[in-house]
């Protein structure tokens, strides 16, 4: 069983962590890019039906995505990052739900944003694969959002509970 002090230890990030968020959020955004590529050369990769509704509930769950690992480099501290984490993965599963009814993608064009020798690492991916993802997206965002919450408020609980300190230990 881990004790209050390792916990504690364990709210804080080390440098290579905090960096390590700077490049999380980088390859977000490569990510995040790699999509308006698709969209901005009308690869294919987006139907006709990928209206307003479907860019919100897109690429909305992507750019929130970026708040967590910003929030976590800048205070160096999980704690404060974790209800915009939980709001995250909750806009995650709402999207989910809304892309899987619309369905707005042809995931065989899914490889054409990359360069001809890359294509293969992505050929693979159909419609139906692109349907799991969303699927295991709308089965896994819920649990972690309720997991994160579980852990913002124990932690809450933890400091509410625990005998103020001084701040010459701060």
């Amino acid at each position: 069983m881990e004790t209050a002090s390792q916990k504690a230890q364990r709210e804080f990030l080390s440098p290579s962590q905090r960096f390590g968020e700077i490049i999380a959020m980088f390859a977000m955004f490569l990510f995040f890019s790699f999509f308006i590529y698709h969209q901005v050369a009308s690869t294919g990769f987006f139907t006709s039906a990928f209206g307003p509704w479907e860019m919100f509930f897109f690429y909305g769950p992507m750019l929130l995505a970026l708040t967590p690992p910003l929030i976590r480099a800048i205070t160096g501290r999980r704690q404060p990052a974790r209800p915009p984490e939980a709001l995250t993965n909750a806009f995650l599963a709402v999207g989910a739900i809304w892309l899987l009814m619309i369905f707005p993608f042809d995931f065989a064009h899914l490889a054409d944003a990359l360069p001809a020798g890359l294509r293969f690492a992505l050929a693979w991916v159909n419609n139906d694969i692109g349907r799991i993802f969303l699927v295991l997206q709308l089965i896994v965002c819920p649990v972690v959002a309720l997991v994160v919450m579980w852990q913002y408020i124990a932690h809450r609980m933890r400091e509410a509970g625990a005998p103020p300190r001084s701040p010459a230990t701060t």
